[in-house]
């Protein structure tokens, strides 16, 4: 999966060195099963979700579109594909101001490249669950407890951009003891 994902992101820069992109002009920031699944190797997304910062003369429009789906075979499940989820944004799920810049950048030996891909950090990963919080969100947090992430750093990185978050912070904050007092080791 993780090579799916890797190609879909060269396929992007293809797109954007023929159309005279300059290096580092466009940013994705990984995010949703597709992070999950680089960070735990655990369960994956048949969609990609990603943050895009694109340059000024490529329109946001223009990227999904070059976002082809890739196909791969899952170990698992056999013939499989992943596609760009051009409905997810970051907007909707409270994150910490620093996610950007406390980012992973994977692709850093091809600088020359014109899309640089970072991958949020398991703290802000698991803190952007919290906005939509279902079943899968809370197995998706307590799998990221399980391959490294503490407790403390989550709470304290919750309870961070809890102060940024413009939504309901009453159940935020339920969130947060509820995501803790259900994880079992």
């Amino acid at each position: 999966m993780a090579k799916a994902i890797f190609e879909m992101f060269d396929n992007l820069a293809d797109f954007l060195e023929d159309r005279g992109a300059k290096p580092g002009s466009c940013k994705a920031y990984v995010f949703g099963g597709c992070a999950l699944h680089l960070h735990t190797n655990a369960r994956g997304s048949s969609d990609l979700d990603i943050e895009l910062e694109a340059m000024e003369r490529i329109s946001p429009d223009e990227l999904v579109l070059a976002l082809d789906e890739v196909f791969f075979d899952d170990p698992e499940t056999g013939p499989s594909s992943i596609v760009f989820d051009p409905n997810f944004t970051p907007t909707l799920a409270p994150l910490h101001e620093d996610y950007q810049e406390d980012a992973i950048w994977l692709n850093r030996n091809e600088e020359d490249s014109p899309i640089w891909v970072y991958l949020v950090q398991k703290v802000d990963l698991a803190v952007s669950k919290r906005g939509r919080y279902g079943d899968q969100d809370i197995d998706d947090i307590h799998t990221l407890f399980d391959h490294g992430l503490s407790i403390e750093e989550f709470k304290y990185r919750a309870e961070e951009a809890r102060k940024y978050f413009p939504g309901n912070l009453d159940r935020l904050t339920g969130n947060i003891t509820h995501v803790i007092k259900t994880y079992t080791k």
